[in-house]
């Protein structure tokens, strides 16, 4: 009876723990469906703003763990974000992005302190992540009617006081007086000096890389 008990134990536990414990992640960040034709010219000068509901400007992170055989997805999000673009003759000639590293939050505070952690993101010495772009990148294709186009941009990511040249899967959207965009980013831990944390003891390992997710409104100046 005990080695039926343990066996249970051993093959529900990781369900458990990613249900009922973990719980399920939030929905990754994406534009919304509703589209409505622009209202302004593309050109000028746009920062981000607060936005609401299924436009909320937010960041985020999305990581995967392992426990045994279950994988358990886990994320973070702040609405703690600052920024411009400037576009010029349909194309965008500059962006700079600010996140406020100590404002991030999941569903758990003990994963959110380890995250502000020295061993993380050292919150305390590097407390702003930082996306930018500086080269010219054509915006022409993006239509006026609200429908959204993807495009990839190559950009500086800087984590931890580090900065590497990344790849932004960029969905840019135009709709009414404003400019929507949702970009992924992989990110590999060692590239930044980033150790992962290894709670339970070593039994959940965390996977050595993961995604930065965003969705910004944007409104001109």
């Amino acid at each position: 009876m005990l080695a039926v008990v343990g066996l249970a134990g051993v093959i529900g536990g990781p369900w458990i723990y990613s249900r009922y414990i973990e719980g399920p992640p939030d929905p990754e960040l994406h534009l919304s469906s509703e589209r409505h034709a622009a209202t302004t010219g593309i050109d000028g000068v746009w920062t981000v703003a607060a936005g609401r509901g299924s436009e909320r400007s937010q960041v985020g992170y999305r990581a995967h763990q392992q426990l045994w055989w279950q994988t358990v997805t886990v994320d973070g999000r702040t609405d703690q974000v600052r920024g411009r673009i400037v576009i010029d003759a349909n194309a965008l000639q500059s962006a700079d992005f600010v996140v406020d590293i100590a404002s991030m939050t999941s569903t758990h505070h003990g994963r959110d302190e380890r995250f502000r952690s020295a061993d993380v993101m050292d919150a305390a010495k590097h407390p702003i992540a930082g996306l930018a772009v500086s080269e010219p990148i054509d915006l022409s294709g993006v239509p006026a009617d609200g429908a959204p186009a993807s495009i990839e941009v190559p950009a500086q990511l800087t984590l931890k006081g580090v900065t590497r040249q990344v790849a932004v899967q960029l969905d840019v959207q135009r709709s009414g007086n404003r400019v929507l965009a949702a970009g992924q980013i992989g990110v590999n831990f060692a590239d930044y000096t980033v150790n992962p944390p290894a709670p339970f003891a070593g039994l959940l390992k965390v996977a050595p890389d993961a995604t930065v997710e965003f969705l910004v409104t944007l409104v001109k100046q």
